[in-house]
């Protein structure tokens, strides 16, 4: 536990201050993060990452967080449409040269993992862009879900949620995490609501990213008991690896971006 503490505050003092200046720190730091994530992807499926086929699923990656939109405004971004299908185009011909180390299984699982861990990262950037009240709200968020959650279900939890995936985790945790998260979500909308959400609006956001973020994380549980791995890296002492870190912020960026265009198609 000691561990654990003490590396979520080193995380703490390296993310927040690199997430307040925005911009190419925050940029260069998503980048790398990504690519760690890739890298933990290629380690569960005992493959290895310093390969052409790792390279060529990083650029992938890359193009996706680095795009000018984000992946809910696909059609308009044609500079990351080229150069995502040209790096999974590669991968196929992989399975040509390649066919011993790389098949078509393959092609998909990191194809796949690409469109993942870049579109979830290159979610974090898009809200940056519109504000850091924004994107701290959604990982206050997450945050308030996780602690609520963890403390509804140790002291209510008798239901399952997911016992074949996660034996822990309760519906009345689950319950509890999205009760919490709302509270919390509308305390600080009180005085930081960049977009002016009403009341309803706001309360909706706030249980959909609550939501996603605990679906996201029953999702990593999920891959890493098909891997049968514990973690999905160690870069984290106590913690695990980035896709550890970072399952429930890539469901919850996805939904938020999703949100977000909802509403901006029906004001």
């Amino acid at each position: 536990m000691k561990t654990r503490i003490i590396t979520a505050l080193v995380m703490l003092a390296i993310f927040i201050p690199i997430l307040i200046i925005g911009g190419i720190p925050l940029r260069i730091l998503i980048s790398l993060l990504a690519l760690i994530g890739i890298n933990e992807f290629f380690n569960m499926k005992k493959m290895n990452y310093f390969s052409l086929e790792g390279v060529i699923t990083s650029i992938a990656t890359l193009s996706i967080v680095n795009a000018t939109f984000p992946l809910a405004y696909f059609s308009s971004n044609s500079s990351f449409f080229y150069i995502f299908f040209t790096c999974i185009l590669f991968l196929m011909l992989c399975t040509v040269y390649r066919p011993e180390v790389f098949s078509f299984e393959e092609v998909s699982f990191f194809t796949l993992a690409a469109l993942y861990v870049g579109g979830g990262f290159s979610g974090i950037l898009f809200v940056r862009d519109i504000g850091f009240s924004l994107v701290f709200l959604i990982f206050m968020i997450i945050w308030s879900t996780d602690s609520f959650a963890y403390l509804f279900g140790r002291f209510f939890g008798k239901r399952k949620l997911a016992p074949k995936i996660s034996p822990n985790k309760t519906i009345e945790g689950t319950i509890g995490g999205v009760f919490g998260a709302v509270v919390v979500g509308l305390i600080y909308l009180h005085f930081f609501n960049t977009l002016s959400f009403n009341l309803l609006e706001s309360i909706f956001l706030i249980m959909v990213i609550s939501v996603a973020g605990q679906l996201g994380d029953l999702v990593e549980s999920a891959y890493k008991r098909s891997f049968q791995v514990k973690d999905s890296g160690t870069i984290f002492p106590g913690h695990g690896g980035v896709l550890d870190r970072f399952d429930s912020t890539f469901f919850a960026m996805y939904m938020f971006q999703i949100y977000l265009a909802i509403l901006l198609n029906f004001s």
